[in-house]
């Protein structure tokens, strides 16, 4: 990937590290922060990034503050909307070229993916003529707020109520960033080595490749030591068994 990302988790704790659900659904059965920690959770897999919050523990001020410290070229903080709409929007930072073609593209995947309306990328100011949202304005690096879907909207909410659900959403943001961040970087397997189903030595094996193979990777993980396959198989550890930027 050609910009260190992190993702985000919105809400979870307060600033008096009180827990904060954000919105929550008309049953009140349903918490905005728990929902984004799943569909935040699969996205990070899916791109083998960074993932801030998920110990629920961070409010908006220790989010930003930890995305200012990681170095990271690209960041976004994953919510669901409220108040009465329907679909995804994605706001930017304004007059941010990049932040504008990942809200949009994020956006139009997660529309595309869950069968709900595309809203669109958007941008927000204040009565100052800065960005709305602390965590595009305050944050270092470019930076985005996701609203997947309305979890007050029964139709949308039904698109994330599941854990297959949650991944499908998580799994589209994972792509769209994919797009407009992705190396698409070509390899020739140079020794037989496993194919994993996460950036990790712990995660599944799910096969094999195998000398003269030729792959390309879309993604890096944060650490730069696993690269994501474009055909979707799964993770390879980068080294001396690959050819190309791995032998290096």
């Amino acid at each position: 990937m050609s910009r260190k990302i992190c993702l985000c988790i919105g809400h979870g704790s307060n600033a008096k590290g009180v827990y904060d659900p954000g919105a929550v659904s008309k049953d009140k059965k349903y918490h905005e922060h728990k929902l984004a920690r799943k569909i935040a959770k699969y996205a990070a897999d899916y791109l083998g990034c960074d993932l801030v919050n998920y110990g629920s523990d961070k409010c908006l001020t220790k989010r930003i503050k930890a995305v200012n410290a990681g170095n990271y070229g690209f960041a976004a903080d994953i919510h669901l909307n409220a108040g009465g709409g329907t679909g995804t929007e994605v706001y930017y930072y304004h007059g941010s070229p990049t932040g504008k073609k990942a809200a949009a593209e994020i956006s139009k995947s997660v529309s595309s993916d869950l069968g709900v309306r595309n809203r669109g990328p958007k941008v927000r100011l204040n009565a100052y003529g800065k960005d709305y949202f602390g965590f595009i304005r305050l944050t270092d690096p470019c930076a985005v707020l996701i609203e997947c879907v309305f979890i007050d909207c029964e139709n949308d909410l039904e698109k994330v109520r599941t854990e297959a659900g949650c991944k499908k959403c998580g799994v589209a943001i994972g792509k769209a960033l994919e797009k407009v961040f992705g190396d698409m970087t070509e390899y020739t397997v140079l020794t037989e080595t496993q194919i994993k189903s996460k950036a990790s030595d712990e995660s599944k094996v799910k096969g094999t490749l195998l000398k003269g193979d030729k792959i390309v990777i879309t993604v890096t993980s944060s650490d730069g030591k696993w690269g994501r396959l474009k055909d979707g198989r799964g993770w390879v550890k980068l080294g001396r068994h690959l050819s190309g930027k791995a032998e290096k």
